[in-house]
């Protein structure tokens, strides 16, 4: 049985989402606040978590990159009342794999949960097990797989989990162009609002990191990694 909890204040919110998931086959487990969704979501193991933005003690996006921090990656979406792109780019960027506005239909809830635990469970199976590399070394820069770590000039680099799968992806298909839609598709499957923005950004921040070296734009068609040290634009 599909299990997932669903944190906000709003006990009719909850007794509406609660009733749509268990007709779908969920087990759901309810909480009302930030600090209590964290505290189950560290205990307990769920195949995806539902949040409210704005929660007492804790909001969802601070849970988010809480579990984050502590390596845990169950699929989140979060539920907000607020029409803020710059915000939900924040939010991805930290580990939300969702937004859906509060008015979304129950329906396409159930509908957006069900395809992020299929594509995590497909994600967990495959291991990426076709890529047998552990250690990549390219003209200074290191990204060694096994301690999911990278270096450039023997400094470590602070990247997120999104920008070192990101960076370990464009890596893996060095030999080809990889479009923004491609990499919307590998990293926030079918979410629709964001388009390609939230790709350049995360672009952007990798770049920065990375000295704006190695990952080149092909305008008009996406970005390609260079495995040489050089600046890119």
């Amino acid at each position: 049985m599909k299990t997932i909890m669903i944190a906000d204040d709003d006990s009719a919110i909850l007794a509406l989402l609660s009733y749509t998931f268990e007709s779908d086959g969920f087990k759901v487990t309810l909480v009302n606040n930030g600090q209590e969704a964290l505290d189950l979501a560290t205990k307990q193991n769920f195949d995806i978590i539902l949040l409210d933005m704005m929660m007492p003690e804790l909001s969802g996006l601070a849970v988010t990159e809480a579990l984050r921090q502590r390596s845990n990656y169950t699929p989140i979406i979060i539920l907000t009342a607020r029409e803020d792109d710059d915000l939900k780019i924040t939010g991805i960027n930290s580990g939300v794999d969702d937004y859906l506005d509060k008015t979304t239909p129950q329906r396409e809830i159930v509908a957006r949960a069900n395809a992020l635990i299929r594509r995590n469970q497909i994600y967990q199976k495959s291991g990426h097990a076709v890529e047998v590399v552990e250690h990549y070394r390219f003209d200074g820069l290191e990204v060694d797989l096994k301690t999911k770590s990278a270096n450039l000039d023997q400094n470590k680099i602070d990247l997120s989990k999104r920008e070192f799968n990101l960076l370990v992806f464009l890596i893996q298909n060095r030999d080809k162009i990889v479009s923004r839609e491609a990499i919307l598709a590998e990293f926030w499957g079918e979410m629709q609002d964001y388009e390609t923005r939230v790709v350049d950004v995360t672009i952007s921040n990798l770049r920065k990191k990375l000295h704006n070296q190695f990952i080149k734009t092909k305008r008009g068609f996406g970005y390609q990694f260079s495995e040489h040290h050089t600046k890119n634009i």
